[in-house]
């Protein structure tokens, strides 16, 4: 399908999404990513209690909604949680996406999770779907923790942009959700096996991170701010001090977040949660979240100053240690704080 064509699609996309919820500007990005929590998204929806439909006509209802979100946007990668544990539903969405635009030009990221043959009971979970013609993934999909229940909700995806080449890391989530009075330290024990599965997995692809998804945790609690104190920094309170993401009987909450580290903060253009639900009649909701996007100029990191360049000429190792790239060259360990290595 013509560009042209496929943005008169988003166009008219945009023009359904109602005119107070204009798409954010993230300046000069190549790549879009969008995260979003799409509440109990269900394929099968006869077979939980969880989602708010009923029937056929209610699940294409919020299906629709959810697609026109998707072309408004016109992102490149869509990172969505609380969905149904099972392959058939990301596909559903997908094939309702591409009946729009066409030549297969979205697919869903294969991670092998069914709750009806896994060994661990969880319904929901975190799943990528993309844009073919701009990115495409880089090596397996898999969980940040080992813990049975969180293996579906915290997931890791590597990316390449076609175009250039360039690489980065996105990592969604669903951290437990606020029902008793011990959930905050389950929450502190989401961040824990995050921040280790990005620091020590061997099947990290590239340095540089991205950290997205539905945290239920504002900024003052635990598990966020040991996120920040690994290095990461929130980048949609860069843009916008002001930013939420969820309403809660009135009051304004921002529990959906998107955090990078320096290497990955570098090629951000711009980051903005699209309130696509909380300012937005009932009628037209498909979420009790918001939207959080992130825009990427990919490979533009700042050089250093007063900072030694390092050339490599013998073996060296490349590590993660809490969000940051280290250098292990005989012996001597370096700190890479601007310039990607290879």
């Amino acid at each position: 399908m013509k560009r042209s064509l496929l943005l008169g699609l988003c166009m008219a996309a945009a023009l359904m999404v109602q005119a107070a919820v204009a798409v954010p500007d993230l300046g000069n990005a190549r790549i879009i990513v969008l995260a979003n929590n799409l509440q109990n998204y269900y394929y099968n929806y006869d077979e939980s209690e969880r989602p708010s439909y009923s029937d056929d006509e209610g699940r294409a209802a919020k299906t629709q909604k959810i697609v026109q979100m998707m072309l408004a946007s016109n992102a490149d990668i869509f990172a969505f949680c609380e969905v149904e544990a099972k392959p058939i539903t990301l596909k559903y969405l997908v094939s309702e996406l591409n009946k729009l635009v066409g030549d297969s030009a979205y697919t869903e990221v294969y991670d092998g999770i069914n709750v009806a043959t896994d060994s661990y009971d969880n319904a929901i979970k975190s799943g990528f779907i993309y844009k073919r013609a701009t990115v495409r993934p880089l090596g397996s999909n898999y969980a940040a923790t080992k813990t049975a229940y969180y293996k579906n909700t915290m997931r890791i995806q590597a990316w390449t942009e076609i175009a250039t080449g360039e690489s980065f890391t996105l990592s969604m989530n669903h951290f437990k959700a606020g029902q008793t009075a011990s959930d905050p330290d389950k929450r502190v024990t989401n961040a824990k096996q995050l921040l280790s599965g990005l620091a020590t997995s061997s099947k990290i692809m590239d340095p540089d991170i991205l950290i997205m998804g539905d945290f239920n945790a504002q900024m003052d609690e635990g598990c966020i701010t040991m996120i920040l104190a690994a290095g990461y920094e929130e980048q949609l309170l860069r843009f916008d001090e002001n930013a939420y993401s969820y309403v809660y009987r009135g009051a304004r909450e921002f529990i959906d977040h998107a955090f990078a580290n320096s290497l990955m903060a570098q090629q951000i253009t711009g980051a903005a949660v699209w309130h696509t639900n909380t300012s937005m009649a009932t009628s037209y909701r498909y979420s009790d979240h918001d939207a959080v996007m992130v825009g990427l100029r990919l490979g533009e990191e700042v050089e250093p100053q007063g900072v030694e360049v390092i050339t490599v000429d013998e073996p060296a190792q490349k590590i993660l240690r809490n969000g940051q790239l280290i250098i292990i060259r005989s012996g001597v360990e370096y700190t890479i704080t601007g310039t990607r290595v290879y």
